[in-house]
């Protein structure tokens, strides 16, 4: 049989209070059931920091993606359904698009979403001779 390693745990209340030392891996007996064990890792001040599982739900903030792969529904916190990503589409349940600050590339060239619309309008007014 192989060599059994065991780490301290403990509940998210104990977590709050324990300090653990600088790089100290322990247990987090997480409060749901579908997520019931989750790993935090410790900088040996008071901040500690949970390993997201495949099934937890976590927040990502100030965080930078590159190439990510998106599939599925994107649902709010009351699972109620707000978009679904399919064939490199986001489609929204009201059929609405919102984009802020959005980029359009042309030719390699990025340009804001307002600057490329305008171009187009002006080469429709030059073809349409108004």
């Amino acid at each position: 049989m192989g060599v059994s390693i065991q780490f301290r745990r403990g509940t998210e209340d104990e977590h709050d209070s324990f300090s653990g030392a600088e790089g100290e891996i322990t247990v987090l007996k997480a409060d749901v059931a579908d997520s019931p064990w989750r790993l935090k890792v410790h900088d040996g001040d008071e901040n500690s920091y949970t390993i997201p599982t495949i099934d937890s739900a976590d927040s990502l903030t100030n965080k930078t993606m590159t190439s990510p792969k998106w599939s599925g529904t994107i649902s709010d916190t009351s699972s109620n359904s707000l978009a679904s990503i399919a064939g490199g589409q986001i489609v929204f349940a009201d059929g609405s698009v919102i984009l802020n600050n959005a980029d359009v590339t042309d030719q390699g060239v990025t340009k804001t979403l307002e600057a490329m619309m305008a171009r187009v309008a002006r080469k429709n007014q030059m073809i349409l001779g108004d």
